[in-house]
Formats: C-alpha cells, sequence, structure tokens
C-alpha cells in the first residue's frame, strides 16, 4: 500500500471565503505531490479544511459543513479526478451537533467513511469540546486491500480505542491531529509508538505544519535498530509510505502478543495487604 501523507500548512480561516481558498490551494499542492505517482491514500490532519483555535472556533457558522456541502464536494471531486482517497478532516454539522470529523472519499467520487472524535479535548491549547461533541461509533474500513481504523488527536490516550480496533482487524490506524506545543505534545509520540506496538500494526499520527504544530510521526508494527519510527520536521511535508503486509505478520509472529495476551484479567483477585 502507498500513501502519501501532507503535513499541511493551514493558513487563517475565519470565513467561508478563506476556505475555499486554502482548499483551492491545497488541491493545487496534492495534484503536484501526485504528478509521477497515484497514492492508493492520501492523508491530510485533523480539521484539514480550516485554522484550528479559538478564534476559528468561534467562525464555525461560517466554516462548517455537512456530507454534502462545499468542502466535502472538494475532496470528493478531487478523489475522482487523481483516482485514489482521501482522507480529511472538517467541522461536521449535523442536525444539531458540529463533529470533528475525518472523512473518507474514494475514488470513485462516493463516501469511503465518516469517523467523529470520540474524546474532545478541553485542556492546554485545546478547547473542542465547548464547540463540538464527541462521536458514537468507530470505523474500521478496507483500503486497498488493508484494514484501516480511524481514531482523532486526543483518542490516542485512550489505550481501550486502539485495542478495540485492532480486535476489528486494523492494520494500519490513520491518526491525524492538531498538536499544538503546549505541555501535551513531548508525550504525544511516546504514546503513538507504544499503541503501535502494544496492537502490532502500522501508525501514522499526522500533524498540520508550522513551528507551533509539526512532527508528525510514522510508526512500524514493531520497532528495532532496522525499523525505527519516521518523524517529520516542522514544515509542510508530503511523504510517500510504504506498507507490507509481511511486515505486519513478522511482527506478529516475532512477538505473539495475540497467543500471550491474558483475557481474565477483569476476573483475577487483587491482593492487598493486611
Amino acid at each position: 500500500m502507498q500513501i502519501l501523507a501532507g503535513q499541511i500548512t493551514i493558513p487563517r480561516t475565519r470565513s467561508r471565503d478563506d476556505q475555499l481558498s486554502h482548499l483551492r490551494c491545497l488541491a493545487e499542492r496534492m495534484r503536484a505531490a501526485c504528478t509521477d505517482a497515484t497514492p492508493d491514500l492520501i492523508v491530510l490532519p485533523e480539521l484539514s479544511a480550516q485554522e484550528y483555535g479559538d478564534d476559528a472556533f468561534a467562525c464555525l457558522d461560517a466554516l462548517d459543513d455537512d456530507l454534502s456541502g462545499p468542502v466535502v464536494t472538494t475532496f470528493t471531486d478531487l478523489a475522482r479526478e487523481l483516482g485514489t482517497t482521501i482522507a480529511f478532516g472538517m467541522a461536521r454539522r449535523t442536525d444539531d451537533q458540529r463533529h470533528i470529523s475525518q472523512v473518507l472519499v474514494g475514488p470513485d467520487g462516493r463516501l469511503a467513511g465518516v469517523y467523529d472524535k470520540l474524546h474532545c479535548a478541553q485542556f492546554g491549547a485545546s478547547g473542542e469540546a465547548a464547540h463540538f461533541s464527541p462521536g458514537e461509533r468507530l470505523l474500521v474500513t478496507e483500503i486497498a486491500g488493508w484494514q484501516v481504523g480511524m481514531v482523532i488527536c486526543y483518542d490516542l490516550r485512550f489505550p481501550e480505542l486502539a485495542r478495540r480496533l485492532a480486535d476489528e482487524g486494523a492494520e494500519l490506524i490513520l491518526h491525524p491531529v492538531a498538536f499544538a506545543r503546549d505541555f501535551s505534545f513531548a508525550s504525544w509520540h511516546a504514546f503513538v509508538t507504544t499503541r503501535a506496538l502494544e496492537n502490532q500494526l502500522y501508525w501514522l499520527s499526522l500533524n498540520r505544519a508550522g513551528e507551533a504544530w509539526g512532527q508528525s510521526l510514522f510508526c512500524p508494527p514493531l520497532v528495532d535498530d532496522d525499523h525505527p519510527p519516521l518523524a517529520f520536521g516542522s514544515d509542510e511535508q508530503w511523504r510517500w509510505l510504504t506498507l507490507e503486509e509481511q511486515v505486519v505478520k513478522a511482527a506478529r509472529a516475532r512477538l505473539p502478543l495475540s497467543r500471550d495476551r491474558r483475557d481474565d484479567l477483569e476476573a483475577l483477585p487483587l491482593w492487598r495487604p493486611d
């Protein structure tokens, strides 16, 4: 599987015109990145259709979209044009709520999946819970023969979610993020590496570009001296990533966690000193 991961620069967006200008420029950069080859999947960060932060969240009436509006239409047309699947982030409007969503559109222009962030952050540089509602369902979908699960940013901190996706057959977790350099930034990569290794799958944690953001991480299912995680810098980057089924199989054979994992931990008695 070939993935094109876009750690992209996202400008100020406080109006629909701002947003559509951003999306037009982004589409041109995506076309340029696909000049020589067509990936199976293009991945963009959390809320990639807009600026992140309280000032932009105050303008959500002008920036949000449903699944038939201009944001989705832009990416649907581009996916059809390029002949690939695109995973992008948006503020998704429903009848009475907004969600931080990652939407997948296929090369045929059809919707290939929607995931609404389960855990909305309200700490540090994140003020999401005041504007967005948590999702109520999981996503594992097939892309180019691979089982692909989805989590968004703060979801990373809850290991039972990744475990559930792995149990459902996920071989790759897409993890679009908006990690600003607050206190939580320092531990982000440790969590990514842990989630990839404990579930023995590929993990792509993709941030937006900029000095206050950046440092996306791509982690294989087993890290050793020959297979380290791949860290991005801070600037806008388009990285081609290759996933191999044999790498997943080899990791699971070399370290047989599924065989050795106990399923009776909740039932075990807890010893405490008298």
